[in-house]
C-alpha cells in the first residue's frame, strides 16, 4: 500500500510540474495568438490560405512589441527555472515506476525538429546576407531594429526566445524514463532560457547569430531523437557525427561573437554598439 501510495504522490507531483510550466506556456501562447491576430491585415483574412495568412503575418511582424513583453514580465523565465528545478531535483525522488511514453517521445522530437527546421531556413539567410553585404561587424553591434528585429527573421527569432520555455520539457521525459539528469543537461536548459530572455529583453545585436546557429543544431539534433525514438538507428549513425561536429562549431562561433561584440563595445561605446554588456558577460559564462 505504502509503494502504491508514493506512486500516486509522485503522479500527482509530476501532473502539478506539468500543468504549471503548461499554464505559463499558454500565457506566452495567448499573447501570441493576439498578436498575430493584430498583425493581420484585413484583406488578409477572407479567401485566402492559413497558409499564406501566416505568410502574411511573418512579412508584417513587429519585434517591438515582443521586447516590451519581455520587459514588463521577467518573472516568467524566473517561475519557469523555479518549476524546473523541481523537476529536476525533486520529482525524481518521488518517481518509482518507469514511463516509456514512446509516441508522445516521438511526435515532441518531431515537432521541434520541424520547428527547427523552418526556424533555420528562415534566419539563417537573413544572417549571411547582412553578413556577406555589410560585414561581420556589422552582425554584432548594429541595433536589430535596422536589420532582423522584424519581418520574417524577426518572427522567427521571437518564436525562439518563447521556445525556450517549453523547451525544458525535454526533461520531463528523461524523468519519467528514470535517466539521470546530468549537470551539463539541465545547466544548458537554465542559461539559454535566462540568456535568450535578457538578449530579447535588452534588444542585443548578436541575437540572430545565435538564433540562426541554435535552430540549425537543434534541426539536426531533434531530427536524431526522432529517428532513435522510432528505432531507425542506421540514419541515425549517419547524424550522430555532424551533431557533434556543428555543437562544437556552434561553442567556438557563439564565443567569437561574443568576445568580438564586446570588443566593440569597449572600442566604440553603448551608442554604437547595440549589446549590453551584462549579457556578453552572461555569455562568456554560458560558452565558456
Amino acid at each position: 500500500m505504502q509503494g502504491g501510495n508514493e506512486t500516486n504522490d509522485a503522479g500527482l507531483y509530476i501532473m502539478l510540474v506539468s500543468a504549471l510550466a503548461l499554464y505559463k506556456m499558454a500565457l506566452v501562447l495567448d499573447l501570441l495568438v493576439t498578436h498575430l491576430r493584430r498583425a493581420e491585415p484585413e484583406k488578409c483574412t477572407k479567401n485566402i490560405s492559413f497558409f499564406q495568412q501566416f505568410l502574411n503575418t511573418e512579412y508584417t511582424f513587429q519585434g517591438a512589441p515582443w521586447i516590451e513583453f519581455t520587459r514588463e514580465h521577467a518573472e516568467i523565465p524566473i517561475f519557469a527555472v523555479c518549476l524546473y528545478f523541481i523537476l529536476v531535483f525533486h520529482v525524481p525522488h518521488l518517481v518509482r515506476g518507469k514511463l516509456e511514453l514512446p509516441a508522445l517521445f516521438a511526435t515532441w522530437n518531431l515537432t521541434l525538429a520541424v520547428f527547427s527546421v523552418i526556424g533555420a531556413v528562415r534566419t539563417v539567410p537573413h544572417l549571411f546576407f547582412f553578413l556577406s553585404s555589410h560585414g561581420f561587424d556589422y552582425t554584432v553591434c548594429t541595433d536589430p531594429k535596422d536589420w532582423f528585429l522584424d519581418g520574417r527573421a524577426g518572427f522567427w527569432v521571437a518564436l525562439f526566445i518563447f521556445s525556450k520555455i517549453p523547451e525544458l520539457l525535454d526533461t520531463f521525459f528523461l524523468v519519467v524514463q528514470k535517466k539521470q539528469v546530468i549537470c551539463l543537461h539541465w545547466f544548458h536548459h537554465v542559461t539559454v532560457l535566462l540568456y535568450c530572455w535578457h538578449s530579447y529583453h535588452n534588444r542585443v545585436a548578436t541575437g540572430l547569430w545565435f538564433a540562426a546557429m541554435n535552430f540549425s543544431v537543434h534541426a539536426f539534433m531533434y531530427s536524431y531523437y526522432f529517428l532513435v525514438s522510432n528505432g531507425l538507428k542506421r540514419p541515425a549513425r549517419f547524424l550522430a557525427p555532424i551533431i557533434t561536429v556543428i555543437q562544437i562549431l556552434q561553442m567556438f562561433v557563439g564565443a567569437l561573437v561574443t568576445l568580438s561584440s564586446a570588443m566593440s563595445y569597449y572600442k566604440k561605446g553603448s551608442k554604437l554598439c547595440a549589446v549590453n554588456p551584462a549579457n556578453f558577460k552572461m555569455g562568456f559564462a554560458m560558452y565558456c
